[in-house]
């Protein structure tokens, strides 16, 4: 058989099924992940609060042509464990550290949506050298201003009485009324059957977050794909700066989902920010200037 015959019967065969595997926790927890791919530089994404790795199904094969991708359920949801004594932001960062180290990745760039920003910088702040860079996804709009402890509690309170009711009203909010009914339903319905437990125990722990000092703990470059307003917070650039090597680029139109509600935009953008940090970071290690790409 040809080459050229070989790779036509594989292209028809679709993207090959990934590895799944699980890593033990710090505390023992079973945390889930799925591979793809190969590369020297393996890109780990990180889903959001009351979300799982699903939510990356339009980028983990284009990813995967590229690079090594690892998806994981953060404790607490989709196929990991959930019998955790406190669930808390920085525990999560040690369930992604515990599957970088359980499959040996050397060079990895983290890519976080919503929460899994936050995530992204506690564990690139614990594996110092073996993180590349962080790319977040509508998160890290402005590090040094948390949620209120007020705003959080009364939002606990609403989860505490009717769990998927509230979430089920607040991701119909996230989305512009141009949104695909069928990507608004798909997370929806995923994130309502979330453990309740887990997620409002995260909520209550969030506006604790110091994330100016673990994006200064964490000293990787920084990359943002940001909605914008009025669904998303404004993107302070100059006081996330203060902090770390930091930019964005931004996504008109679009809600809390852009790698669910416009793929392929999303894509190619998550394609540029990791070749970006990655470029950042060698350029950190020679001395040699990267210019700083336009942030539309």
């Amino acid at each position: 058989m040809t080459a050229a015959a070989l790779a036509l019967l594989l292209v028809a065969a679709g993207p090959a099924a990934p590895r799944q595997g699980t890593a033990r926790a710090p505390d023992g927890l079973a945390i889930a992940y799925d591979v793809r791919g190969q590369g020297k530089v393996a890109v780990v994404l990180i889903h959001c609060w009351a979300c799982d790795r699903a939510f990356w199904k339009e980028q983990v094969e284009p990813l995967s042509r590229r690079h090594r991708v690892v998806t994981l359920d953060l404790g607490g949801h989709g196929g990991s464990g959930a019998d955790r004594a406190h669930f808390t932001v920085a525990g999560l960062g040690a369930d992604v550290e515990a599957v970088v180290l359980a499959l040996k990745l050397d060079r990895v760039v983290l890519v976080g949506h919503s929460m899994g920003g936050a995530v992204a910088l506690d564990a690139a702040r614990r594996m110092p050298g073996r993180v590349l860079g962080v790319v977040a996804v509508d998160s890290l709009h402005d590090v040094e201003r948390p949620i209120p402890r007020e705003t959080a509690e009364k939002l606990a309170a609403l989860y505490e009485e009717d769990f998927p009711g509230t979430m089920s009203s607040m991701v119909h909010r996230m989305f512009p009324p141009s949104a695909d009914p069928a990507v608004v339903e798909f997370v929806a319905s995923r994130a309502a059957s979330t453990r309740p437990g887990p997620a409002i125990a995260l909520l209550r722990d969030y506006p604790g977050l110091d994330l100016a000092a673990w994006m200064e703990a964490a000293g990787v470059p920084v990359r943002a794909i940001q909605s914008g307003p009025p669904l998303s917070p404004v993107t302070k650039l100059g006081v996330n700066r203060r902090h770390g090597n930091y930019d964005a680029s931004f996504m008109d139109g679009v809600g809390h989902y852009p790698m669910l509600e416009r793929p392929a935009e999303f894509n190619r953008r998550l394609e540029a920010a990791t070749a970006e940090v990655i470029e950042a970071q060698r350029s950190a290690r020679t001395g040699t200037p990267v210019p700083r790409k336009a942030t539309n």
